[in-house]
């Protein structure tokens, strides 16, 4: 009986402590002049341009405001069932979503660049049928499949309504933010202020993208053996720190009891850490 009282003391003033805390929270969120306030809504605007930029039926606000719930959720049930792992849910509600959107941001930015190509060559084959820009971006925009369905039809939306075309396009290219898309955009539109012959222009500029494509997957099939020594090579020295430990206890004493060990250690970790970032360099191969 005592037990249980006690443990009935103990929830609620794990819930008055709780509700102090996120009454504490609420006042300080609220004050739109304060640090906190501030900082969540630069997070928001974060989430924000990234939900944005995958044009997701949801707003920065209301995800941070789910990722707040969740932490602090996560923090109360902790401290009135006093499991601190709970508190990783804490943690991981706190920083995945941020992470998982740009994963996601940055795969729908690959997507679009392994189609760019055929994109370009469906553009120039609906200018050879029509000479305006706006006419064959329409057509074509029927044709194409994929994320880079919607940023076409968005940069139409923008030029019906009144936005120029070129700025339109150029707007595309920053929402996309790939350097890829953004060269041959900016291909594009020079050659169609200065003259040139679009289609051949399209045309040759797909050829080169299909070109580097087939360079790069060359560079990777070469590389990927090279990829995998380094891992090996790496993780070799803990490897072999462990079976050593396993054989012999007293072997390795000497490099934790030691200050001789302890400079061995260290030297040892920074031409470690410098072979690895060396080996990264020369296997990061960029065409």
């Amino acid at each position: 009986m005592i037990l249980s009282k006690w443990t009935l003391v103990g929830w609620l003033a794990g819930l008055l402590v709780s509700g102090g805390v996120g009454l504490a929270i609420y006042t300080i969120a609220t004050d739109t002049e304060g640090p906190l306030y501030k900082a969540f809504m630069a997070y928001a605007e974060d989430i924000e341009r990234l939900v944005r930029l995958m044009y997701m039926p949801t707003t920065g606000v209301k995800i941070a405001l789910q990722q707040l719930a969740a932490v602090v959720g996560s923090v109360v049930l902790a401290i009135l069932s006093r499991e601190t792992i709970i508190l990783l849910v804490a943690v991981g509600a706190a920083i995945l979503p941020k992470i998982l959107l740009e994963d996601k941001l940055n795969k729908r930015r690959k997507s679009i660049d392994d189609v760019l190509d055929t994109f370009l060559v469906a553009l120039a084959n609906a200018l050879k049928v029509s000479p305006s820009l706006g006419d064959a971006l329409r057509s074509t925009a029927i044709l194409i499949r994929g994320a880079i369905k919607e940023d076409v039809e968005y940069a139409l939306k923008e030029y019906n309504l009144g936005t120029p075309l070129d700025q339109a396009m150029m707007n595309m290219a920053t929402r996309i933010d790939s350097r890829t898309f953004s060269s041959a955009m900016a291909t594009l539109l020079i050659g169609r202020q200065t003259g040139g012959d679009l289609p051949k222009i399209l045309e040759r500029s797909a050829a080169t993208l299909r070109e580097m494509a087939r360079l790069e997957g060359v560079v990777r099939t070469k590389t990927a053996e090279g990829k995998s020594q380094a891992w090996v090579l790496g993780a070799m020295p803990f490897v072999m720190v462990i079976v050593l430990q396993a054989m012999d206890p007293m072997w390795l004493k000497p490099m934790w009891t030691s200050f001789t060990g302890y400079v061995l250690v260290f030297f040892a970790g920074i031409l470690w850490a410098l072979a690895i970032l060396a080996a990264r360099k020369i296997l990061n191969v960029d065409i």
